[in-house]
């Protein structure tokens, strides 16, 4: 049937239904997960390895609806990240590597607290919680003190 899916809406073949989802979901989520990587492992070369392998692996999955997608794409992307093979990137920051983990799908996934609930397999308030801390921590480290110094201005 090359090329040809069947909508199961109206069981009619749907003309490069599968190829033209993979293509729209690379298009949406390469460079959230591209960021996300390259944050975790420090190296853009990884970052893309790890992203063609989390790839790789979701679409292998056929017929999954795109909220599953995609926490199955960074679910599998934060594992290939921790593997030892990806696992280069060394951290100053004074974060713990739940923090650093949720304020990188925040910022960096964009993913909402509700998904990183999901991902992480913690309470929303948890999220919120280590969140605060790990953004108190960057704070005093980028030296904001509770007297309201600002962080320098580069313009």
């Amino acid at each position: 049937m090359g090329g040809l899916d069947f909508n199961r809406a109206n069981d009619g073949p749907k003309v490069g239904g599968r190829r033209e989802v993979q293509s729209e979901r690379f298009e949406k989520y390469f460079p959230r997960l591209f960021a996300y990587s390259c944050a975790a492992t420090g190296d853009d070369e990884a970052a893309r390895d790890v992203a063609v392998s989390a790839f790789s692996e979701a679409f292998a999955r056929p017929d999954v609806r795109e909220d599953e997608f995609e926490l199955d794409l960074f679910r599998t992307a934060r594992a290939i990240c921790q593997s030892g093979e990806y696992r280069v990137r060394r951290h100053n920051d004074g974060l713990s590597p739940r923090e650093r983990d949720v304020i990188s799908l925040l910022f960096d996934a964009q993913l909402s607290r509700m998904q990183i609930s999901a991902l992480l397999g913690i309470r929303q308030e948890a999220v919120g919680s280590t969140l605060v801390r790990g953004l108190r921590k960057l704070r005093a480290s980028f030296g904001v003190g509770s007297a309201g110094a600002a962080i320098p201005s580069f313009s």
